[in-house]
């Protein structure tokens, strides 16, 4: 029994569609399902040490339970939902507020990264909150040239993920939604068993149930079907955001999937990037860990919910 007892209180705000008794059943079945994978919980470690979170919580699937080894310049996760929202992961560039005040004011291809993710935060508590945060909205517009643009500060670099599918295929199917630019990755392309999961993708895509209330959340995107073990990169060439999400809901199933997630920012993007400007770098600590309150950009943007309604024994 003290296993599934939890030590701390799940906060359930006022949109979420669960009971905090299902929510508890939910992180009991996910600590069972760690619990028989050698990487994540340790014979000290239980659903205690689980980060939970409902990312739409309006629709009861995207419950979401996260396990964190490792919260650094490389990350490494355990993910387990019924679905995953589309998202991608953006580069975000800082500008002086005198400079560009935010809102409408942005350096032009850009939007204002406050104005379309609910609950946005920088990195750290060094960074200053009034600066102006943008993400590239034109595909024109290159990097290089808004780190020439008047008022720049710096760069928080998105990272890639790698995805690895660590169940079996006959107790849980999972079809990950991608966009097709991740395939013209060398990962990808060094990967053959990927044309595969692709036209199992494709074959079976129907068959997974996306709640109606969110139907179109992956139109547009790759169906992909992983058999344990197979990965899959989530990244594209430009180090642009590569739109990604995931569907575990199908009739087969016996159980959820656990998916697991190496993530780390592109070191060539990392050596392209300039300095910080010395006006601003003094006691500014660099991002750490996936930034993902940063960086993290949902086609349903402004229904996601990313503070967690418990905290894990790392930040996810």
């Amino acid at each position: 029994m003290d296993k599934i007892m939890l030590k701390r209180n799940i906060i359930v705000f006022d949109r979420c569609s669960l009971r905090v008794e299902e929510y508890q059943r939910f992180l009991a079945e996910v600590s069972d399902l760690m619990a028989q994978m050698p990487q994540y919980l340790t014979a000290n470690e239980d659903i205690n040490s689980l980060e939970l979170a409902h990312l739409i919580p309006e629709v009861k699937e995207t419950v979401l339970a996260i396990y964190v080894g490792i919260n650094d310049a490389v990350c490494n996760k355990g993910l387990v939902t019924a679905l995953l929202p589309q998202h991608g992961h953006n580069n975000v560039f800082v500008f002086d507020n005198q400079v560009y005040s935010g809102d409408n004011d942005v350096p032009s291809g850009t939007i204002d990264a406050k104005k379309i993710l609910n609950g946005f935060e920088p990195p750290n508590k060094t960074w200053n909150k009034d600066w102006t945060y943008v993400m590239v909205a034109d595909s024109d517009r290159t990097f290089q040239s808004l780190w020439q643009e008047k008022g720049y500060i710096d760069m928080i670099p998105a990272k890639f993920e790698d995805f690895t599918m660590l169940s079996e295929f006959n107790k849980s199917k999972a079809c990950i939604f991608i966009s097709p630019k991740c395939f013209e990755h060398p990962v990808n392309k060094s990967r053959p068993y990927l044309k595969q999961a692709c036209k199992l993708g494709e074959k079976l895509a129907s068959e997974f149930q996306i709640p109606q209330k969110i139907s179109d959340e992956f139109n547009s995107l790759v169906p992909v079907i992983l058999n344990r073990g197979e990965k899959l990169y989530v990244a594209t060439t430009d180090f642009s955001p590569c739109a990604h999400g995931w569907c575990n809901i199908h009739p087969d199933n016996q159980e959820l999937a656990v998916i697991n997630e190496n993530s780390a920012v592109p070191l060539d993007l990392v050596i392209a990037k300039p300095p910080v400007n010395p006006k601003y770098s003094k006691g500014l600590i660099p991002p750490r860990g996936s930034a993902d309150m940063t960086t993290d950009w949902f086609k349903r943007g402004q229904m996601i919910m990313r503070k967690p309604l418990l905290a894990g024994l790392f930040e996810g």
